[in-house]
């Protein structure tokens, strides 16, 4: 029995660490890659339980072995992550080394409170350490789990390749650097070497967090940016538009004049090319979209001249005014959405249409982006793969289903031939 129980708690010892790598990835993870990770989660739990049975059986665990097994299971889990779930591996690193911290900080600390309590041999020790270990997991499982949410998580639906290159080895580092400043068979932590572990711990999650929350920031600024950019080109285009207006009945009468003069000359062929000619000069000039909400106006405007170079139909009739959510997440919303609709009306060599309409049901806003594409869509389990992102779904849809979610709503994309429907429902 003394045996299993020592089997068991190490076991179980490895369970935080699963739990906090997996939190950050929860959103982006399918009902596949869930159900794959629970089979070698489960089954790996269930060798290093035979594992450590064996080795308390034959010859008693020893303290150099709970930590090497503690820190092997640890990156052997890591491998698993960035395997299973593809397109995150500085992100699994990243979180991994953070998670590596935050252990070991409560380790050091149940280690400490095992010696204090005194303990008669080394798997009583480790008996004791483990259920220290996991109560302490227990009681700071909340303000952890948000930590990792909102230090990883937001920017896995954004190209952060800089941001990741920059700080996925920092948490690792300063866990290793931790690490080594004990020897491997040392089972005591002193009062000084728990505050060391924790002065690092705290140091490294204050780096990471701060280092996100500045990273936020600026992709912030630089959406703002973007969007003054595209707000001010669509008050330009409203300027010239008005000017274009002005002319148009300051010109009025002289076309007035012409008309008359072909008529009273009894010239109707003139007149039917005068008339071509003016209907033409009339088509070329691109309707401005008017939503209610200035924000929207910019993005639908840019994309609306990305839509006329390559010759793509659009139509807007859109109401987005009075909404709840920001200006920040409504042009990500429609900035995705379109995006992915003119690329995909580039490769479709037919018909070329895009359009976005509105309409209200009860308190919840429908939002509809159709457009033409070539028929060829990659699915995985209801889920559209992206040709950029090596078949992975495609962080702007990711991106789009999230911002849905956190409005109390949904979205969804079917294609029907050469016809694809992208609807967002959320609270208007």
């Amino acid at each position: 029995m003394g045996a299993v129980l020592v089997s068991l708690l190490s076991t179980l010892a490895h369970v935080p660490s699963l739990i906090l790598r997996y939190v950050p990835f929860k959103e982006h993870i399918d009902k596949k890659q869930k159900k794959l990770l629970l089979i070698i989660y489960s089954v790996s739990l269930f060798l290093d339980f035979i594992l450590c049975m064996a080795m308390e059986t034959r010859c008693g665990m020893s303290i150099s072995f709970y930590k090497i097994n503690l820190l092997v299971f640890c990156v052997f889990m890591a491998i698993v992550n960035i395997l299973v779930v593809k397109g995150y591996t500085r992100e699994h690193l990243f979180t991994s080394g953070l998670v590596a911290v935050i252990v070991l900080m409560l380790f050091t600390l149940s280690v400490f409170l095992t010696d204090k309590i005194g303990y008669d041999t080394i798997s009583h020790g480790i008996v004791i350490t483990n259920i220290f270990l996991l109560v302490a997991f227990s009681t700071l499982y909340v303000p952890i789990k948000k930590l990792m949410k909102r230090t990883v998580t937001p920017f896995l639906n954004i190209e952060g390749n800089d941001y990741w290159k920059t700080t996925w080895f920092i948490p690792i580092a300063m866990f290793f650097a931790s690490l080594f400043s004990l020897p491997v068979d040392d089972y005591v932590s002193t009062v000084m070497q728990v505050i060391s572990k924790f002065l690092i711990g705290i140091a490294t999650l204050f780096i990471c967090r701060n280092i996100a929350k500045d990273y936020q920031r600026m992709k912030e600024r630089e959406r703002l940016g973007q969007q003054i950019k595209l707000q001010k080109q669509y008050y330009d285009a409203l300027t010239e538009k008005v000017k274009d207006e002005r002319e148009a009945r300051h010109n009025y009468k002289h076309h007035i004049a012409a008309i008359r003069g072909f008529l009273d000359s009894g010239n109707i062929d003139g007149l039917s090319a005068y008339c071509e000619s003016l209907e033409q000069t009339r088509s070329k000039s691109m309707v401005i979209p008017y939503t209610g909400n200035a924000a929207a106006d910019g993005v639908l405007y840019y994309y609306c001249t990305l839509a006329e170079k390559e010759k793509i139909q659009i139509e807007v009739t859109c109401s987005l005014n009075a909404l709840t959510l920001s200006d920040l997440e409504l042009c990500s919303l429609l900035g995705n959405a379109l995006d992915n609709a003119v690329t995909a009306c580039k490769n479709y060599d037919g018909k070329r249409f895009i359009r976005i309409a509105t309409e209200m049901d009860g308190e919840m806003l429908i939002l509809t982006v159709d457009n033409s594409f070539d028929g060829v869509l990659h699915m995985d389990h209801q889920k559209i793969l992206s040709k950029k992102r090596d078949n992975e779904e495609g962080i702007g849809i990711a991106s789009m289903r999230q911002i849905c979610e956190r409005h109390g709503g949904t979205c969804s994309f079917k294609a029907d031939g050469n016809n694809f429907e992208a609807s967002f429902l959320l609270h208007k």
